[in-house]
């Protein structure tokens, strides 16, 4: 089995601007000088998932390699972990849990809230491919909505599935490759290109959704869903979570703007076959 790759090549974004590939001293350089913002995420060009830069600026050259190697190895894997029928993520949230209830999970509302700065069609001007522009709305979907988590399942005809195939937060590589069962009632939803938002008495949707970021987070305090649709059919779908507070419904309603530029910058590049 052959070593993940470990050339020294990263992306960094904070939802404004994207940069990379780029060696990992000069990122360090960029940080010390102020030119890179701290709150900005990263990954290395091995992963399909972002990491806080601070959370990577903090390990040693050592055991930096170490986490390049382990999250390379899972990303390498989720092919795999795709192809397999059984390949499912973690159960939603009991029947049990002070979260469950009547269904409350609704199109998000109009809100006061100031949602966080962000250009998503300048970031998204960075990607080469369909691949950097997923990865990129991820990352961007996550600074606008200030989540804690996120995961952007892939549609995949030729598996018949939907595949978590990014992700960003504390464990959420574990869900690379688990594929979401037909009655998902999020991805139902999705199909039928609605907009989930999870209030605090969650409904079905807001249930599977918190449920896949409970190995993660605990127990969320805010999930919400943004599908990614193009010419009509599902392309992806932006799942998100907050650990300590609920999602504002202008949060959401920054991530479908995020949504719609990738979607326009599908379209001009012609990254989507039937079209």
């Amino acid at each position: 089995m052959s070593k993940p790759d470990s050339v020294d090549q990263w992306f960094v974004t904070n939802g404004v601007v994207a940069v990379g590939p780029i060696g990992y001293e000069r990122l360090a350089s960029g940080v010390a000088g102020g030119r890179i913002a701290e709150s900005s995420l990263v990954r290395h060009q091995s992963w399909k998932v972002w990491r806080a830069l601070t959370e990577i600026g903090g390990l040693s050259a050592l055991d930096r390699d170490e986490t390049v190697q382990r999250l390379a190895s899972i990303s390498s894997g989720a092919e795999e972990r795709a192809a397999d029928p059984r390949s499912y993520p973690p159960p939603p949230l009991g029947a049990g849990s002070h979260w469950t209830g009547e269904h409350r999970d609704s199109q998000p509302p109009l809100s006061s809230v100031r949602p966080a700065a962000v250009d998503p069609v300048g970031v998204l001007s960075a990607a080469r491919d369909l691949e950097d522009a997923l990865l990129l709305t991820l990352s961007t979907a996550i600074a606008a909505a200030k989540a804690d988590a996120g995961v952007m399942h892939r549609d995949r005809p030729e598996l018949g599935a939907v595949v978590a195939t990014y992700s960003h937060g504390p464990n959420t590589e574990t869900l690379l490759g688990s594929r979401l069962p037909d009655d998902d009632p999020s991805l139902m939803a999705a199909q039928l290109g609605r907009t989930v938002l999870g209030e605090p008495l969650l409904g079905d949707a807001g249930r599977y959704i918190a449920g896949r970021f409970a190995p993660c987070l605990g127990t969320p305090r805010g999930v919400a869903m943004v599908p990614v649709i193009v010419a009509g059919t599902l392309v992806a779908i932006v799942e998100v979570a907050r650990a300590q507070t609920p999602f504002r419904a202008r949060e959401i309603a920054r991530i479908e703007d995020v949504v719609e530029a990738l979607t326009a910058r599908m379209v001009v590049e012609g990254w989507v076959d039937w079209l």
